[in-house]
């Protein structure tokens, strides 16, 4: 696959995602008409960004919200995806093959490439069970951590919202390679959260010498901000609190390459003292 010397011009919609599918799909293809506008190769959505119910729905209510990856609403935004010729990062709410006792679901992310395929899949490993909440009673955990993936603009990989809070999910795709590493999420508001959220993004980039693209929902309380950090922890776009508005950015590979020969953190790792 042929690359070029930048990491992409990335364009975070931070969109409020509400139950009905209709509306947010709507959103999502202003969405690409502004990356398109833009000159945007890449747009990264929030967590669960299809549909979205409360923590106070049923499962039941969810599994039905739910679709396969090869479902009627994805098929859409797929479609969006060629049209627009844009590379996508989603979250989703995806029915498991096999369906759960409890009707639990997985908090899916697809990346979609430029020609509507569905270029890579991951399932929210590290559920948030903390802060009260239980994901766990939602969601079914996936069983492997993203293996960052080849595209036209460099290596990318992928963790989801709670995930920040594991340096080693980042820190596995940075050693597998990854320049870029985008985070849907859906950031509850509460006592230094936000903080929380700025902190832990630029913490995954500065200490893995990487970009890092968080783009969360707002509104539903949640708390926006969502935000692109270069590799020296340095954010370069940042939402405000405010539903349904876009940041651009344009990272530099260089960028990258740059910080890892003057911060060798890789080749310096002490893996074997690290066992716990």
């Amino acid at each position: 696959m042929e690359r070029v010397s930048r990491v992409p011009t990335l364009l975070l919609a931070q969109i409020e995602v509400s139950y009905d599918k209709n509306v947010n799909v709507g959103k999502i293809e202003a969405a690409f008409d502004a990356a398109r506008s833009s000159g945007a190769d890449l747009l990264v959505l929030p967590e669960v960004a299809l549909a979205y119910l409360p923590s106070s729905a049923s499962n039941a209510q969810r599994w039905e919200a739910a679709e396969s990856l090869d479902g009627p609403t994805l098929r859409t935004i797929r479609s969006l995806a060629r049209k627009f010729c844009t590379w996508l990062v989603l979250g989703l709410y995806e029915r498991p093959a096999d369906e759960d006792p409890q009707r639990r679901i997985h908090s899916t992310v697809a990346v979609i490439d430029s020609t509507g395929e569905v270029a890579g899949v991951y399932r929210k490993t590290h559920l948030y069970d903390a802060f009260g909440h239980l994901e766990s009673r939602e969601y079914i955990a996936g069983s492997e951590i993203f293996r960052p993936i080849d595209t036209p603009f460099g290596k990318l990989g992928v963790l989801v919202c709670y995930e920040l809070r594991f340096p080693e999910v980042a820190r596995l795709q940075a050693l597998r390679g990854a320049e870029l590493i985008v985070v849907p999420s859906a950031w509850y508001t509460g006592p230094l959260k936000e903080m929380h959220f700025e902190l832990l993004v630029r913490s995954r980039a500065l200490e893995n010498g990487v970009y890092v693209a968080a783009c969360d929902q707002a509104g539903n309380g949640f708390v926006g901000r969502s935000l692109v950090v270069d590799p020296l922890g340095v954010p370069i776009a940042m939402a405000s609190e405010q539903a349904d508005q876009y940041i651009l950015a344009t990272p530099e590979r260089s960028r990258v390459e740059d910080t890892r020969r003057v911060f060798p953190y890789r080749e310096q790792r002490r893996a074997d003292l690290y066992r716990s």
